[in-house]
């Protein structure tokens, strides 16, 4: 019996993993069931001695600041949606830190999220070409592309599941050479995805952190003719997604808007309204500095804020931050604010201590999708950035690429 539970214990996560790419409303009733489940194994299976873990005090901390907020704050509009959409900061440190989990385990995992990716990506790039069949090519650009959930998040997924196959798969499967073909058209197929999602800061991931990971991690082993090889098919990629699909650029010109001195305030294009909108931001963290308007008000003072001050485009389609760091401070106060600098920036720093560069990219990936997206904001982006930073915290990347089945 214990061992049947011990089992089913370690199904879960690897369930979790590959079902999250296909949105939250799969994955909350499993993750249910897989703390249900670790209440019957504590007895063999609880590591008493991660419960001192600074990083396991700190994921806590997140969820227990959110809680205090939410009742002294209290909203009876909305009661208790803050805290139930933070439930990752309790359930998987809780679960990841107190139990024991082996690597083979963690290796599966790893490798439930990449097909979960695939698979997501195929269903969605079938689904588009249904429509281009039907005479409607717009289902290979960004929110249309991206069926299971935002296009920036599944950008960001799938910039993780790259990443996953380009320091795990070529080691794990290097006895079988059809493996490594097939690891190459992932990457291939993730890049391409990742494109179509149209997200600005994650094809600036895509051409940026993921060839500084790869760079650190294969320096002494990459010769020339790699870096033009890589080169080369990022350009192809690129100029065939812009002759076929010429609005993804359109998407990443739009940024130039930085530079203008003014901008409309009705402004609802995205790069416009989130410069807009931050500067409201800063606001009002200077008037609600040390305790913030409590987490379940901070969307409503936003939204004050852009009617009393003519931010139309912001206001009528309800906008929250769109920078996470600025939602937690407006909600949370310093405290929550720096709180969340420790979970991103300072998770950065540890993985440069520990000379961990998986958990280097995954703290520059939310660290950076952190400053032009509230990505806690939505099941989608908690249950990612909690799953896989206490993942991440756990388990080291040189024993997981010498993990055997």
């Amino acid at each position: 019996m214990i061992k049947n539970l011990r089992l089913l214990f370690y199904f879960f996560p690897v369930l979790i993993a590959f079902i999250l790419p296909f949105g939250n409303a799969l994955t909350s009733p499993v993750i249910a069931l897989w703390f249900i489940t670790s209440l019957f194994c504590s007895k063999e299976m609880f590591q008493k001695a991660n419960l001192s873990n600074t990083w396991f005090i700190a994921i806590l901390a997140f969820f227990g600041l959110t809680v205090i907020s939410n009742f002294i704050f209290y909203n009876p509009n909305d009661p208790l949606n803050a805290i139930e959409i933070k439930l990752s900061f309790l359930l998987f440190p809780l679960l990841f830190f107190l139990y024991e989990i082996n690597y083979n385990v963690a290796r599966r995992v790893i490798a439930a999220f990449v097909s979960g990716c695939l698979f997501a990506c195929t269903l969605c790039l079938g689904r588009a070409f249904m429509h281009l069949f039907q005479g409607d090519s717009s289902y290979f650009y960004y929110s249309d592309f991206s069926y299971f959930m935002h296009s920036a998040y599944f950008a960001m997924y799938l910039n993780l599941a790259l990443v996953f196959v380009a320091l795990f798969y070529f080691k794990w499967f290097a006895s079988n050479p059809a493996y490594k073909y097939f690891s190459i058209g992932m990457i291939a197929l993730f890049s391409v995805c990742i494109i179509l999602c149209s997200s600005k800061i994650g094809i600036m991931s895509l051409f940026v952190l993921i060839p500084l990971l790869l760079f650190l991690e294969y320096r002494t082993l990459l010769k020339l003719k790699h870096y033009i090889i890589a080169f080369a098919s990022l350009l192809i990629i690129s100029f065939s997604i812009s002759a076929f699909v010429p609005r993804v650029f359109d998407r990443l010109r739009s940024v130039t808007v930085v530079a203008q001195t003014t901008i409309d305030k009705t402004a609802t294009e995205s790069t416009s309204v989130r410069i807009l909108i931050w500067k409201e931001c800063a606001e009002i963290v200077r008037s609600n500095f040390l305790l913030g308007v409590g987490v379940s008000h901070a969307n409503e003072t936003l939204y004050k804020v852009y009617e009393e001050h003519g931010l139309t485009g912001a206001f009528e389609k309800k906008l929250n931050a769109h920078n996470q760091y600025f939602q937690t401070f407006i909600g949370l106060g310093v405290l929550g604010f720096l709180n969340l600098l420790i979970l991103t920036v300072g998770v950065v720093f540890h993985a440069i201590r520990s000379k961990n560069n998986l958990l280097l990219f995954f703290g520059l990936l939310t660290t950076f999708n952190f400053l032009v997206e509230s990505m806690l904001q939505t099941s989608a982006g908690n249950v990612f950035f909690g799953f896989f930073l206490c993942f991440l915290l756990i388990f080291n990347k040189d024993k997981l690429t010498n993990a055997t089945t």
